[in-house]
Formats: structure tokens, sequence, C-alpha cells
């Protein structure tokens, strides 16, 4: 089903794996900070972030497993997949309820997006279980969409969490 995807799950999995490395270097570097205004951007930002390079990690590496594993690893993925749409269902709910964003964007890029994209990843996933042709296109497409949209997430939270030399907080 994924013959001849190897390269490309490689691929997004190796730059999800270091993207992640990033963040945890991010996170360390504003442990300092005050944490009075962070708080709620770390738990609701961060942990979905880093929650989302891991997916497209495991999916990455659940696609180009050995076949003789059989249906395992699809069936994982599709577990993983399922699993990660109630994640990220209950995240896009937590961010529609924050008073005050702190952008507009926030609700769209880090709730609804995702959550479409690992609809179609779950689709993907249980289509590959089922052993249909067009689900390594469709993962293909969702594992990059989503690492597009966690680097855009990533840049955004980094940009927020990076420690200021005035010691002032970041704006919007």
């Amino acid at each position: 089903m994924f013959a001849g995807w190897d390269t490309y799950y490689q691929m997004t999995g190796e730059a999800a794996a270091t993207l992640t490395g990033l963040l945890f270097i991010v996170a360390t570097l504003s442990a300092g900070r005050p944490t009075s205004g962070l708080s709620q951007g770390m738990r609701l930002f961060t942990t979905p972030t880093v929650f989302h390079l891991v997916s497209v990690m495991v999916v990455s590496a659940l696609a180009i497993a050995p076949r003789a594993a059989g249906a395992a690893p699809c069936a994982i993925m599709a577990i993983w997949t399922g699993g990660s749409l109630i994640y990220v269902a209950l995240t896009a709910v937590g961010l529609a309820r924050v008073k005050n964003p702190t952008h507009w964007s926030d609700v769209w890029c880090y709730g609804a997006a995702p959550l479409v994209i690992y609809l179609a990843l779950a689709v993907a996933s249980a289509a590959a279980w089922d052993g249909m042709r067009y689900a390594a296109d469709l993962l293909a497409l969702g594992l990059l969409s989503l690492l597009a949209l966690t680097i855009r997430n990533a840049w955004d939270l980094v940009t927020w969490l990076a420690p200021r030399r005035d010691g002032g907080q970041p704006e919007g």
C-alpha cells in the first residue's frame, strides 16, 4: 500500500522529530520567565503543538513499518488518529472557551484546522487498514498539511515564548 512512499514518510517523520526537539529547547530557555502571562499559553498551545509533531512522527513510522507485520501498523495508525481526533476536538473546545485569545487566528490555527486535518488522517488510516488504493495519497496530504500547520504554529509559539532582553511581555 505504501510502496514507493518510504522516503516521503521518512522525511516527514524526521522533520517532526527534529522540530519536537527544538520546541523542547525553546521551552527550556523560556523556563526562567515569569509565568503569570505564560501559563495559559503553555497549557493551550505548547502541548498540542508537540502532540501534532509526535503524531506526524508516529504515523510516518507506521507507514514505513515492514509489511511483514500484516495489518497491525495500519490498525495502530487508525487507533492513533482516531484518538488524536478526540484529543484535538477537546483542545478546540478549550480554545473556543478562551475569553481573550492572544490573537484571532489562535482558534483557527490551533483548533479548527487541526481538527479538519485529523479527520482526514483518521479517514486515510481507516482506508489504509481496509486496503483502499487512495489511502497513501490522502495520508501523505494529511501529514504534509499537519506538518506545515504545526510549523506555522510552532513559529507563532516560539516567537511568543521567546525570552525578551528587556523582560517585557510579547505583544499579540
